[in-house]
């Protein structure tokens, strides 16, 4: 048996030095120094000396959980990789997410409904881009899956309003097909619903007139480049050539036709 023979603080608040037989023996966190009674006199045998190091070791993984879960949200997925990447085993990591859990600091169900209203109002990912995120985040498909009722179809068509127009305007250097494509391959990417995307393009373009002039400079810009670059072939192998190329960027080939008819 080993007695308490001192107990002294630590410059970083909430830490104690414990001396048994006045000699060092360990440093625990206040919260272990009041609930092994860790103080002069207590007398402790090598099983209870044990206990502590291991409560102490858990709870120095407690209080580095806590610090990263409550910067800002996490899930209990992240906390659980952010201790394991810290080298803390896994009987420690369960233990000190269930811990977390029980005091409310980690709760996957709000960390998902909190993540889907926010991705709502910043109307950036579309209820498949959120979903995925949330996997990402380590949060259970049950619960992903209850979260995103309320991702309705008109949060969707509200968001592609105000997204469809500038992506279109961002790429108006291309064609009006290849702008459309490139709009559409960028909503489908951030997991909008591709009918909705379209849905979207389609009363966009019915309610802003299309400028043609934009487009004939376009065309002129690019069938420019393409006629530099096959300016070896001539005749009917020449304009095959421009053709298939603006046809590749989505130009209508009657406007090439005209175009070619300027060049001539």
């Amino acid at each position: 048996m080993q007695t308490v023979t001192k107990v002294t603080r630590q410059r970083r608040k909430g830490r104690y030095n414990v001396y048994l037989d006045d000699e060092y023996a360990f440093a625990v966190d206040e919260k272990i120094l009041i609930s092994y009674n860790l103080f002069k006199g207590t007398t402790l045998d090598e099983t209870a000396i044990d206990e502590i190091k291991t409560a102490e070791f858990s709870q120095k993984a407690y209080t580095k959980a806590l610090l990263y879960a409550t910067g800002q949200m996490r899930t209990s997925q992240q906390v659980s990789r952010k201790l394991k990447d810290q080298g803390y085993d896994w009987a420690t990591i369960k233990d000190v997410v269930q811990r977390l859990q029980n005091d409310h600091v980690l709760d996957d169900e709000t960390y998902a409904e909190t993540y889907v209203d926010q991705a709502k109002t910043a109307g950036k990912l579309g209820p498949r881009g959120v979903k995925f995120k949330l996997q990402q985040a380590g949060i259970d498909q049950f619960v992903i899956e209850d979260a995103l009722v309320a991702y309705t179809i008109d949060d969707q068509i509200d968001a592609l309003t105000e997204r469809v127009g500038a992506l279109l305007e961002k790429n108006a250097r291309h064609s009006k097909f290849l702008a459309e494509q490139k709009t559409q391959q960028k909503l489908l990417q951030q997991g909008f619903n591709q009918h909705l995307i379209q849905q979207a393009i389609s009363e966009y373009r019915e309610n802003e007139a299309f400028d043609t002039d934009q487009e004939w400079e376009n065309l002129d810009r690019d069938a420019t480049i393409a006629a530099d670059r096959y300016a070896s072939f001539t005749g009917w192998e020449f304009k095959t050539k421009v053709k298939a190329a603006m046809y590749r960027k989505g130009y209508n080939l009657n406007l090439v036709d005209q175009w070619l008819k300027q060049r001539d």
